[in-house]
């Protein structure tokens, strides 16, 4: 349980601290303009439904790299990329569905974007593995 835990929370700190730097620091003037372009279905987003999202994409990590035997860096970052390229492929095909506002390039950039999360992510979630192999 510990290992999980402590696996978790240093997934978290990868996949939020990423997200902080790209979301909130390199992309927020795009992001703003969409919400006053789109208000009326673009909110300020929930800090509180991110910070869960990330703990629940850490612990999946964490989850999937026990059952798979990851226990190191590159092969953390492999398997999490591939692992987050599934993920957000599917949330951005769905989205691109659903809203107007999704394009073609938009969602290819953010399904990057998760992939490279998935990177971050993984490879900290190994490297801590690592330690305890």
């Amino acid at each position: 349980m510990k290992k999980q835990i402590l696996g978790t929370l240093i997934g978290f700190l990868a996949l939020f601290g990423f997200g902080a730097i790209y979301y909130g620091i390199l992309t927020a003037d795009a992001a703003a303009e969409m919400m006053a372009q789109y208000e009326g279905c673009i909110h300020t987003p929930n800090m509180g439904l991110i910070v869960l999202g990330n703990i629940l994409a850490a612990f999946l990590l964490v989850y999937v790299f026990d059952k798979m035997g990851v226990n190191d860096a590159k092969s953390g970052a492999y398997q999490g990329a591939m692992i987050m390229a599934i993920v957000f492929g599917l949330s951005q095909a769905f989205a691109t569905a659903q809203y107007t506002f999704y394009d073609g390039s938009f969602a290819m950039t953010e399904w990057v974007i998760g992939i490279i999360h998935g990177i971050l992510g993984g490879a900290a979630i190994g490297a801590y593995n690592s330690k305890l192999a």
